[in-house]
């Protein structure tokens, strides 16, 4: 019965999350131009701007497996995006999808941008392979810029979309809103199929569900912009921290057993393994005000198969120790 509890504890942990209202974004301006090779981290143009985590699922909580990292930015001309998505099936994705072809039906992020006051919504679409789709809006996919870059267990995404695609631009001190969202079929490793930014109900076309965007004068520092990226990313760490210290609490049931079994020769390898995954995660809880976001993901992934396997090892050595002494 203790295991069906446990399962039970894990189900919350893994699956659900804090429903949250619409977030709220400061877009600052560029302080250098892009790079439009598709690769965000490590380019300059990037390091000044705030980051953005914690991706729902569609019409549930936080998606804690394959979480996506954005940014969004302007200038004078344009409208900048910035995505790396977390894909640990990398060299498995094969994207085959061709501009304004179906976009969508592959590994690949969908781009909402809702000028306003205009009351058209505009849908972009961008694959793994840089393909440009066009959707909600009509507007033309060969009239913005995009390019991808697939990496060791990620692939990224920059685009930008000129203001001559949208009946009007931004302004200083004005707001749009909008939101990024991500297609994930490429499972081998699991992963939820539909994840957004911003939380949506039952579908990726939500206007009144958007992000806020805050069109801001200035430019920041790398330093000011990683304060603003803590900031912005408050509500999903709390989540996360919750989440680690109520695993932490799991291994409480196994930890005993195991250092004990650590010793012996039959199950002595598994154990200080499982051990040292349990240890991580206590550590992690204890640090929790300190602890990196993507420390504590990882973590958590692993907690379902983390906990399978200590029980099994927990109840085997048990069992053997008392045949053992009979």
């Amino acid at each position: 019965m203790r295991f069906l509890s446990v399962a039970l504890v894990l189900m919350v942990l893994l699956v659900t999350g804090v429903q949250a209202a619409p977030p709220s974004y400061p877009v600052h301006r560029l302080a250098c131009p892009v790079t439009m090779d598709g690769v965000v981290q490590g380019d300059p143009a990037w390091e000044g701007i705030p980051s953005m985590t914690g991706f729902f699922v569609l019409g549930n909580g936080y998606s804690n497996s394959k979480q996506t990292v954005a940014r969004l930015a302007w200038d004078d001309e344009a409208l900048y995006i910035g995505v790396v998505c977390e894909e640990p099936d990398a060299a498995k994705l094969k994207p085959s999808a061709r501009d304004g072809g179906d976009t969508w039906a592959e590994d690949s992020l969908e781009i909402f941008i809702h000028p306003l006051p205009s009351p058209q919504v505009y849908q972009f679409g961008v694959t793994a392979g840089a393909a440009r789709g066009g959707f909600e809006g009509n507007p033309d996919p060969l009239k913005f810029q995009a390019a991808a870059k697939i990496e060791d267990k990620q692939y990224s995404i920059e685009a930008r979309f000129p203001y001559t695609m949208f009946p009007g631009k931004p302004a200083a001190g004005k707001a749009w809103a909008g939101n990024i969202c991500r297609n994930i079929f490429t499972t081998q490793s699991g992963g939820d199929k539909f994840t957004s930014w911003a939380p949506l109900q039952s579908r990726f076309l939500e206007p009144e569900n958007f992000a806020v965007l805050k069109f801001q004068a200035g430019t920041l520092s790398a330093a000011d912009a990683m304060k603003v990226t803590e900031q912005l990313n408050s509500g999903y760490r709390d989540t996360l921290v919750g989440q680690v210290q109520e695993a932490a609490k799991l291994g409480a049931d196994y930890v005993g057993t195991l250092k004990e079994a650590a010793g012996d020769a039959k199950f002595g390898a598994q154990a200080q393994g499982l051990l040292a995954d349990w240890q991580r995660i206590e550590q992690i809880s204890r640090e929790a005000q300190k602890a990196n976001i993507l420390d504590m993901r990882q973590a958590l992934m692993k907690l379902q198969e983390l906990n399978k396997q200590s029980y099994d090892v927990k109840y085997k050595y048990l069992i053997y120790r008392l045949l053992s002494v009979n």
